[in-house]
């Protein structure tokens, strides 16, 4: 069979499904570079590697389309009881990157430079409730409840929690319809990546790729950091797989040293002998600070 052709009955077939445009747009441009190399639906998986050896870029991408074309040999084998020769084929390695997040400190920062009603709102829904912008951007009046907010996202819709500062900022912003607009209409994508980038350069945060997502995986560190659970993550961040939110649970350098701080053996060992010796040190540091502060 024709892959072409597959690869547009497949397309359909998830839109019937009810996946996202953009993802539907995800699939349609891996797949159709898939089609120009791979004329007819593989069932070896000879044709499979080598144009998978040949997509360019870095790891993530390679395991990207891999994961595209598993997805879519793996629906060609139960429409058309072809063999699927991705069970063949091992996914490409990925190093493990543990996603930039914010400081409580860096947060308080981005909350001091938004000032107007519309990008605090915004910024606190997105710190608030983790959910994707494009959730966002979709969210009218009417799916604000009580205490929580309903999206509809990758994964369908879900009821999301929403605290009470959040919510009456919500409210604030229109009447019915639509919460985000912008200049010229309702607030676009690349709208509201241009307000958080600004909020960014504005509090002095810099580092690549900062945008809303940031404030997603910062929300997601920060509940487990301060005792949330998996499982009720998973649900609020809309995660199909677990392992996906489980990133979140890995401590990092941040955390690490301030579990060593509050932990060490030697701060108990050392009370006997010296006093607690730590709290020595930081009341003399702290002396030593508010004297500078006063000659200055």
């Amino acid at each position: 069979m024709d892959t072409g052709e597959a690869v547009n009955a497949f397309l359909r077939s998830c839109q019937a499904r009810g996946l996202s445009p953009r993802t539907l747009d995800w699939y349609r441009g891996i797949l159709h570079r898939f089609a120009a190399s791979v004329h007819e639906v593989p069932s070896l998986p000879d044709e499979v590697e080598r144009f998978l050896a040949g997509v360019p870029g870095c790891d993530v991408t390679r395991y990207d389309y891999w994961n595209v074309a598993r997805l879519f040999c793996r629906w060609c084998a139960k429409r058309y009881g072809v063999a699927n020769p991705m069970t063949e084929i091992s996914p490409p390695r990925v190093k493990k990157k543990r996603p930039r997040t914010l400081s409580v400190q860096e947060l308080g920062c981005l909350f001091l430079v938004a000032r107007g009603k519309r990008d605090r709102a915004l910024l606190t829904l997105l710190v608030d409730t983790g959910i994707r912008i494009g959730e966002a951007l979709n969210l009218s009046r009417e799916d604000i409840g009580d205490e929580t907010i309903y999206v509809d996202g990758k994964t369908g819709p879900r009821e999301v929690p929403l605290s009470a500062g959040t919510r009456a900022g919500l409210l604030e912003m229109v009447p019915h319809g639509p919460l985000f607009w912008g200049a010229k209409g309702r607030m676009t994508r690349s709208g509201a990546y241009n307000v958080v980038q600004k909020l960014f350069k504005g509090a002095g945060i810099i580092g690549r790729k900062l945008g809303p997502h940031t404030l997603r995986h910062t929300f997601g560190r920060q509940y487990i950091v301060n005792g949330g659970d998996l499982i009720s993550l998973q649900r609020i961040l809309g995660h199909s797989n677990i392992q996906t939110t489980r990133i979140y649970a890995e401590l990092d350098m941040r955390d690490v040293v301030r579990q060593h701080h509050k932990f060490s053996p030697l701060r108990d060992a050392m009370a006997p002998v010296q006093g607690d010796m730590f709290d020595e040190v930081a009341r003399a540091v702290d002396i030593r600070l508010a004297r500078l502060q006063n000659t200055e």
